[in-house]
């Protein structure tokens, strides 16, 4: 599946789904492509389940939460940071604060704050990119109306598309204040 358009709305559970498989094939990859970073850009961004682990299936994906009932996406991204770089540029709004302040846990977890001209929204890694209307908050995932493309395979487009969106992230991280 190359690329994929969703238009979603809280009655949809394709973007929740795919959001879900696309981070736990990430956290499953013993070795991640090394020579780019994972990027989570939103104006707005917010802690959510991402895991109902109540069985316990989802432990070995992220070790830390072993036992524990329900997996957050901080927990997915310091474990992530755990073996690849992760980078995360949002908005400095109170939801936003309170999210980055449960990654301040893990010092591998990279943060910076843009002004209020971000409306930049993407998650980009080096397997598969989101793109579109959707913050990544449990409203953008779960509830809201949304139009959102993903990108993943090896075909040319799709390389192109990503490389390009790692050239306009790599530009914003450096253009905001650490």
């Amino acid at each position: 599946m190359p690329t994929l358009d969703l238009w979603t709305n809280a009655a949809n559970w394709q973007l929740r789904t795919l959001f879900r498989s696309a981070l736990g094939s990430l956290l499953l990859l013993v070795e991640v492509p090394r020579n780019r970073s994972i990027f989570l850009c939103s104006p707005w961004i917010s802690d959510f389940i991402v895991f109902d682990n109540r069985f316990r299936a989802f432990d070995a994906l992220v070790p830390m939460c072993h036992g524990k009932s329900q997996i957050w996406l901080s927990d997915c991204l310091i474990q992530l940071a755990k073996i690849h770089e992760v980078r995360v540029v949002s908005r400095n709004t109170e939801v936003s604060r309170q999210f980055f302040s449960k990654l301040a846990s893990s010092t591998a977890v990279q943060t910076r704050f843009a002004d209020d001209s971000l409306h930049e929204k993407g998650f980009l890694t080096p397997l598969f990119y989101f793109e579109g209307s959707m913050n990544i908050t449990y409203s953008g995932v779960h509830i809201n109306a949304e139009k959102v493309t993903y990108h993943a395979g090896e075909e040319r487009p799709i390389i192109e598309r990503m490389a390009r969106a790692y050239l306009e992230l790599n530009r914003r991280w450096e253009s905001v204040a650490r």
